[in-house]
Formats: structure tokens, C-alpha cells, sequence
């Protein structure tokens, strides 16, 4: 949107929150980082504004480094909104999910028999345990948590996959969308964003607005998809 000589840009809004109670966190969540990256870029607008103010001029055009790094940052908070919102959408939907769902509980199975191969000692300790099953389950959530999504091959395996979502409620192309998001929160992570982390310049990245706020919009709106789809199938859950 254009006014007072510079541009702004927003968010899509999120859609309806799905009605079913155990992916209520993970819509919590997410409707938490969104409105976490709609601070950031209204303060975006504001440092824009300020900037056409105190020069005079035009600030439509290239960005300065500092708004940049609100772009940057508002990269970082949606990635840590993928990831909190996925591991609290597992968390609290992934042991009824394998009571009910085929594809969740085969995924399931094929994890408690990689992990007789190779480490029988935590798989005893948890068979051991009070309650094997739910121990075992508790093992899976956490293998599936530990680390930080790291692109659309994570989001398929450790996400889709494991949730027993289809590839017909949501295709693989619909996550592979998020590459270029990724990619970017990836070299900002990790290389704050420097053109050549390994050399002695100090380029970064050009981040444009338009893109970024496009990055930032399919990465939640994906969250979206996922916690959606998710509640369609617990919903489907034979009753006790």
C-alpha cells in the first residue's frame, strides 16, 4: 500500500481457527507469531516515515540498512513461529493420532523399530516404564521436536508425514513453496546475512519488501494448512 511517499506492506489475515480443541495451542501459537510479524513491519512503516521526515526525501526505492533489518527480522520471527506452532501442534495431537490414524501409527511403528537397531538401551528404559506405550510415544514426539525445522524435506518427514496428513490434504508442492523462505532465514541465522560469510566484505542479502512479506504470508498461512488439516483428522477420530 502507498501514502506519504513510501510504501508499506501487511500480512494476508489468518483464517478461520478450526474447531477442535487439542490444535488450540497450536493455533495460540500461531496467531501469536503472526501478530509478532505485523508488529514488526508496522514498525517498519513507522521507521520509514520517520526517515522521509527527518531528509525530506523520497524513501520510496532501496531500503536502508536498518529497515532492512526489520525485514530481517521479521523473517526470524516467522520461522520461530513455524517452529514453536509445529512442535505444539505434535505435542498435543500426535497421541491420538496414532491411536486413529493408519499412516501416523505406521510412522509411528517404523521409528520404535529403528530405534531397536540402534539405541535398544533408551528403547528398554521406555519399555520398562509404567506405561511403555505412552513412554515410547513420548520418545517419538521428542525426535520429531528437538531440532529447528530446516526446510520443506523437514516439513514433509517430520511434520506432514508424522501427523499422517495426506499428499491429497496437502501436497508436497505446497511445502516446497517455502524453500526460498528457508533459505533466507537459514543465511540470516546463521550468516547474518552476509553475501560471503567466509570472506572479509560486509554485503548482505538484499531484502525487498514485497518479497519478504510474501516469504513471511506462506510460511504462516502453510502453519495454517497444516493445523487445519490436522483437525479435519482428529476430528474424524472413532469416539471413545
Amino acid at each position: 500500500m502507498a501514502g506519504n511517499g513510501y510504501t508499506s506492506i501487511a500480512l494476508t489475515p489468518l483464517p478461520p481457527k478450526p474447531r477442535c480443541a487439542p490444535t488450540g495451542g497450536a493455533w495460540r501459537y500461531l496467531s501469536g507469531a503472526h501478530g509478532s510479524v505485523t508488529g514488526v513491519l508496522d514498525g517498519l512503516a513507522v521507521l520509514r516515515a520517520a526517515n522521509q521526515a527527518a531528509t525530506g526525501k523520497d524513501t520510496r526505492g532501496r531500503l536502508a540498512r536498518d529497515e532492512e533489518d526489520l525485514l530481517r527480522a521479521a523473517l526470524v520471527f516467522t520461522s520461530s513461529g513455524l517452529d514453536a506452532c509445529c512442535k505444539r501442534l505434535l505435542r498435543d495431537t500426535l497421541p491420538l493420532l496414532i491411536e486413529g490414524i493408519h499412516t501416523a501409527r505406521t510412522k509411528f511403528e517404523d521409528f520404535v523399530a529403528q530405534e531397536l537397531t540402534a539405541h535398544p538401551a533408551g528403547l528398554k528404559a521406555a519399555i520398562l516404564n509404567p506405561q511403555p506405550r505412552a513412554e515410547l510415544v513420548r520418545l517419538y514426539i521428542a525426535a520429531r521436536t528437538k531440532a529447528s525445522l530446516q526446510g520443506s524435506d523437514d516439513l514433509k518427514s517430520r511434520v506432514r508425514d508424522t501427523l499422517g496428513i495426506t499428499n491429497a490434504q496437502l501436497p508436497v508442492a505446497k511445502l516446497q513453496d517455502l524453500d526460498d523462505f528457508f533459505k533466507a532465514r537459514n543465511a540470516i541465522v546463521h550468516d547474518l546475512d552476509y553475501q560471503d560469510p567466509s570472506g572479509t566484505g560486509t554485503a548482505r542479502h538484499h531484502r525487498p519488501m514485497e518479497l519478504v512479506r510474501d516469504q513471511c504470508d506462506q510460511a504462516l498461512q502453510l502453519v495454517a494448512a497444516l493445523i487445519a488439516e490436522t483437525a479435519k483428522n482428529v476430528r474424524a477420530l472413532p469416539k471413545p
